[in-house]
């Protein structure tokens, strides 16, 4: 059956619908995803937003760290160990990608140009921000899933965070 009225928001799980979605929802209706969310509620949202904007200035040399926070089995099109790699390697041949999981996570960040986070389901607030301190303290930008994913499609200022 179809809704007789729009809602006032759409949350979507899969950060890989985000565009999709956008494009079949009624303007009056907000969107969100589960990976944004999770990152409002465990981790710096307003920093991971601003830390996005650093993908204007990445490039070939540039290497970005993936941490997922969870160490589960990995899907053959998991999004953090094979989906955000390839947008990466697409806008930015030649960009190294180093993946960590679970409670892997370096010391020493400097390494890297960004940061890419899960939205942290598996651990509490304090962990999640412990990784965001960490960073910030290195002045390495961090950014999380769901945030990335909206800014590369281009609907980063259509998202609710």
């Amino acid at each position: 059956t179809k809704i007789k009225s729009s809602p006032d928001l759409v949350i979507t799980v899969f950060n890989k619908l985000f565009k999709y979605v956008y494009e079949n929802i009624s303007s009056e209706s907000k969107l969100t995803s589960f990976s944004v969310l999770m990152a409002g509620y465990k981790g710096d949202l307003n920093y991971y937003a601003k830390s996005v904007e650093i993908l204007e200035r990445l490039n070939g040399d540039s290497t970005v760290l993936i941490a997922e926070c969870c160490s589960h089995a990995p899907l053959s099109e998991d999004i953090g160990r094979v989906k955000i790699p390839r947008m990466l390697k697409k806008k930015f041949p030649g960009i190294g990608v180093e993946i960590v999981s679970g409670t892997d996570f370096p010391d020493d960040l400097t390494k890297y140009d960004l940061i890419i986070t899960c939205g942290g389901c598996m651990f509490n607030r304090r962990y999640i921000m412990t990784r965001v301190n960490q960073a910030k303290g290195q002045m390495i930008p961090m950014t999380n899933y769901g945030i990335f994913i909206a800014y590369v499609n281009g609907i980063l200022d259509k998202v609710i965070y």
